[in-house]
This record gives C-alpha cells, structure tokens and sequence, in this order.
C-alpha cells in the first residue's frame, strides 16, 4: 500500500515512506494516515511556524517539521519559483527568534530563602530552463546534513509523479492541478529524503546475547530545520498543498523585510505585532534588560496588586532601592554574563546578518554556509549528529563567518519584523499561493493572541498608534458641523418659545 500526501514551501507538507510502512503527517500539511494499524501515525505538534526574509529581490524561508510517531525515512517535495539554495538551520532557531522579539529578563536581586516554591523564571548556479512534457530535469543533488537534497524542473505533474515513485516517494493525491499550476508557471521543486535513524527493538541489558535490529525506531520530536534562499520579485509564501490538511491550519510566521508586512489574500487582522529593525538590534545586541522593580520584590511583597496596595512612599522606597541593585549589578562580571544576550538570540542574529548580507551582494549562498554543509557531509558519513557536532561545525565556520558578517548586522536598523498567525482559511490557500504586501502600521503594535510577552522596558509603548492627518482633520470638521447644528437649533427652541430674535 501507498502512502499518498505532499509538502509545500511555507509549512512543509510531508512524504513519508518507511520500509513499505506508511506514516503520517509530520507539518499539518496533509492529514496523518495509517494503513498499517501496528504502527502509530506521525502526528502534527504545535503551530506550524516559519520564518521568512524579504530583501532586494532576494527571499529566505526557513522551516522545520515536528511530528511525533515511528519513522525511519522522511521526505519532502517544496515548490519554488526559481532554484533556491538549500543550507541547514539552527534546530532551536525559532526559539531563538521568539527570544529576539521578546528577549528574557533577568533578575539582579539575591535569591530568595528557600520556601518549597517554585522559583519565577527570567521572565546558485545559472541552469538551462525548459524540459520536455514528459520529462523532469534534475537540476543539482547535495547533501544537507541529515537530508539528501534534489533540485527538480518538472515537464508536467504526470512526469513528477513518476520521478517520484521510481526515487520512492509517492505522488501527492488528487493534487494534480495545484502541481501542474506550478509547472506551468515555470517553478522547481526541491525533492528531500532523510533518514531519521533505527534503534534496536530492546534496550541491551547485562547478559543479552542478542536483539532485534528490525524494529522501526520512534522519533519524537522535530527533524533538521532547513532554509531556502530564492529570488523573486515578489516576496510568496506557497500554501496551497496546506488545504488538504484536516483540521485547522494554524500558523504563525516571522516576517522580516523593508516594512510591516501582511498576506494580501489574508485579513490584515491577522497580523499580531510589529516591531522595528532598531528594537530588534539592540535585542540581540544589548545586554538583557532587568526585570521590573515589582517583580523583582515579589518574592518578599508578593504579587504586583499586593505591591501596588503598599503605601505610595515605600513603594517609591522599593524602586529607589532596586535602581541602586541594578546599578551595581550593571559592573558585576558575572551579572555581565548572565545578560549576554548570545546564549538566548544569538543564533537569529546570526540569521538575520546572513540574509542582510545576501540581500546586500546580490547572491543566495555564502561560501561559509557551503564549508558547514561540507563538514555536515563528512559527519553523516561517519553517523555524527546531534548538538555537540552543531556546536563543533559552527565553531569551525566561525572566525570566516564573523568576518563575512562584520558590520552587516547594521543594516538591520532599517527592517521591520512583523508577526503573522492564525488559522489560515482552506477555500483561499487551496486557490492561490500567499504574497506578503506592505502593512500599514506602526511598529510595536499590541500583540493580539496573547503570545505571552513580557512587561515592555520603560518608554517602550504598545498598542499606541498615532491618528493620521486624515483622521484628525475629519474629526475638526465634524465637531465644526456638530457646533453648528447645535446652534441653529438652540436658536429655533428659543423662537418657538417667543423671545424672538433681537
């Protein structure tokens, strides 16, 4: 039996084949599917979330799949309007893009005496175009860490699905027309297979003379996160595989470009927050803020209501006193470590220089992203993986990489993070594929799903957004008609009462 699902650029939709035991979805792309009831489904976690960089013509969408279920081959198929470049990406990225929007806080007070309580956290290259109807064109194959990579350019969704099936993934479905639309507009696809790993069927124990290797492992978790760097004039998130999903489509997806941006075929009440290129520099560059006087005092005072209750002259007390702790906790060398900001959002500062530099040379690959697939290469094939090797290939990379990157990070000063979530309706992803538009708004807006963020620094203000001159001037004019009406009628009442008009 066949496994029959799909994948897709912004919420990669998976194709997952193991030994001949069908799976499951492990995006939320596609429903999960069983056809052999002794082995689980690979089941959807979380909100399905993406990064995506728009700059200089230049787009960047980064992506990881989380599933939870047996698996031991996984496999993708993304379209692209032109051929991207493929490079791993951080597995913690987006935890460390959420901690560069909303950066933690710490707290410079002694800890309190122990109480059984719960302690309070801190807070490429040019390719010839055009196969034949009844072929597909292998445009370039690599090795990406955990995945084996092929670039493709389809003559038509009957010739892909035969590529397919003869390299052991299934053709996705009943989704012929969505695929052809994609052939026809002249877009690649990028066809990827990973092997997820297999463990023995019983864990050794003293005096085991043998055991079954045949046992299928269980992954739980999420897969090597991946990122693509495309060109094209107009920054497209494709979707439409997602509405064959079951269930809702949950999404949430960074937006970092020139301006706040939106999904043109989207309600712009999706768009949760926005925040500017300045704000986020110095989130990922400055030391991590303090917490807040009241916070800082609960452990004695309790929560900030009890705190807010405290006369007005011991609560002005409490802050001075916090403002001195803080400014002695400022110049201790180990306070200084604690807000180094590197250990939280280090690694989407680094994602964010990388993109501000393509965008500035006009290119989709580094050469320190090439040496790291290199040395990810040579890791597979002794069966290295994990965050140790990670750390050991970023270390090696590093010095080529500060110096590539020196300075660009500036740049970020003029780019503006927008938010985007929610279910995104079926009856419009299936039609069309998702373009992001300029937003009007003002950074900083008040986040509106509650994603949970901290208390703002000082001066910092959400939610505030300025009328326009328009708006100011249309209220000047009704409260002009609004005075004069109420003076022709205050004069009518009079005259009907007989004073007359003197």
């Amino acid at each position: 039996m066949k496994l029959r699902v799909s994948f897709t650029a912004a919420a990669a939709a998976a194709l997952l084949v193991a030994t001949g035991i069908a799976r499951g979805d492990p995006c939320g792309m596609v429903p999960p599917i069983v056809l052999d009831p002794s082995n689980p489904a690979l089941t959807r976690t979380g909100v399905q979330t993406t990064f995506v960089f728009y700059k200089n013509g230049i787009e960047d969408i980064v992506l990881r799949p989380a599933f939870i279920g047996s698996v031991q081959e996984f496999g993708m198929l993304i379209p692209f309007p032109e051929p991207p470049a493929i490079r791993k990406a951080p597995d913690d990225v987006f935890t460390h893009v959420k901690l560069a929007i909303d950066p933690p806080r710490i707290n410079p007070m002694p800890a309190p005496p122990t109480t059984g309580a719960a302690a309070p956290t801190d807070g490429a290259a040019a390719v010839e175009r055009g196969p034949g109807t009844d072929t597909v064109r292998l445009l370039r194959e690599e090795a990406v860490g955990m995945y084996q990579v092929a670039v493709l350019e389809a003559g038509s969704a009957k010739a892909l699905d035969r590529w397919m099936t003869q390299h052991g993934y299934v053709y996705p479905e009943g989704m012929d027309a969505p695929c052809e639309d994609y052939v026809k507009a002249g877009w690649c696809f990028v066809a990827v297979k990973a092997k997820v790993g297999r463990k023995g069927g019983v864990t050794p124990r003293p005096g085991m003379r043998e055991t079954d290797s045949s046992h299928a492992s269980a992954f739980e978790g999420a897969v090597q996160a991946m990122g693509f760097r495309f060109r094209t004039k107009k920054p497209v998130v494709p979707m439409r595989l997602s509405a064959f999903n079951g269930g809702k489509l949950d999404n949430l997806v960074y937006v970092l470009a020139d301006s706040a941006m939106r999904f043109d075929e989207l309600p712009a009440t999706m768009v949760e927050r926005t925040l500017s290129g300045e704000k986020l520099l110095s989130h990922v560059t400055d030391p991590l803020p303090f917490v807040e006087w009241q916070d800082a005092h609960r452990w004695s005072y309790g929560t900030r209501e009890q705190i807010a209750k405290l006369p007005a002259e011991q609560q002005k007390s409490l802050e001075a006193d916090y403002a001195k702790v803080c400014e002695r906790a400022a110049k201790d060398e180990w306070t200084k470590r604690r807000r180094d900001p590197t250990p939280k959002n280090g690694k989407a500062k680094l994602l964010f220089a990388d993109d501000l530099l393509a965008a500035g040379e006009g290119r989709l690959s580094h050469p320190h992203e090439e040496r790291e697939k290199e040395l990810l290469a040579v890791g597979e094939a002794l069966g290295l993986r994990g965050p140790l090797i990670d750390a050991a290939h970023a270390a090696a990379i590093e010095t080529e990489r500060m110096a590539a990157l020196e300075g660009v990070l500036d740049e970020l000063k003029g780019m503006t993070m927008t938010v985007i979530r929610g279910d995104f309706p079926r009856d419009v992803i299936a039609k069309k594929n998702l373009h992001l538009v300029a937003h009007a708004t003002t950074p900083s807006e008040t986040p509106r799903h509650g994603l949970g963020t901290p208390p703002s620094p000082a001066g910092e203000r959400h939610g505030s957004v300025a009328p326009s001159t328009e708006e100011n001037q249309g209220l000047v004019r009704f409260a002009a008609i609004l005075a004069a009406v109420s003076i022709v009628v205050g004069f009518g009442l009079r005259f009907a009462a007989g004073e007359g008009i003197r």
